[in-house]
């Protein structure tokens, strides 16, 4: 079964030159909040539209139903955002460890929405791919991960990036 991983029922769109992106606890999607009383309070990620491109936000979690051969729900990312064919893939964290699980979990949950995410479209036609775990409570992470973003570049093709501010070229 094909998953429609571009369900118009899911998707919000903006032009607006900073925006954030939000998860309010299960059952529901991610969102856009264009908001920006709300940046301290809310927004996981900020998102850093200089130019004011159209951008397709695309709740993944809670919204696109991605289910196993067994009938359960499969891992997956909050979100993506798509524009000028380009797609980011967002996992947004709002977690405060000590320890880098919170990243290892991210990163799970990217590569299995990026690995059904290319059996259900042609990733050819996206010249940018980049997946981000944005983690409010830890806006910068204090050390590199050069090794982990290269393998899992190798993996699935697109550049991995832990911060929460998303930049849009």
């Amino acid at each position: 079964m094909s998953i429609n991983f571009f369900d118009p029922n899911c998707q919000n769109r903006t032009n607006q030159s900073e925006f954030g992106l939000c998860d309010d606890p299960s059952p529901t999607p991610a969102y856009i909040d264009i908001d920006i009383s709300h940046k301290d309070e809310k927004w996981i990620a900020i998102v850093d539209n200089s130019n004011e491109i159209e951008i397709i936000f695309t709740a993944i979690d809670n919204c696109i139903e991605i289910k196993r051969s067994d009938g359960t729900m499969n891992s997956r990312c909050d979100g993506m955002l798509t524009y000028q064919n380009r797609i980011i893939l967002v996992e947004l964290k709002e977690r405060n460890y000590r320890n880098s699980i919170w990243i290892e979990e991210g990163e799970e949950q990217l590569k299995n929405t990026i690995e059904l995410f290319i059996e259900n479209n042609d990733i050819n036609n996206y010249k940018l791919k980049r997946a981000y775990i944005a983690n409010s409570k830890k806006p910068k992470f204090p050390y590199s991960h050069i090794e982990r973003m290269q393998k899992f570049k190798n993996k699935t093709g697109f550049i991995l990036l832990i911060q929460n501010t998303i930049i849009i070229k």
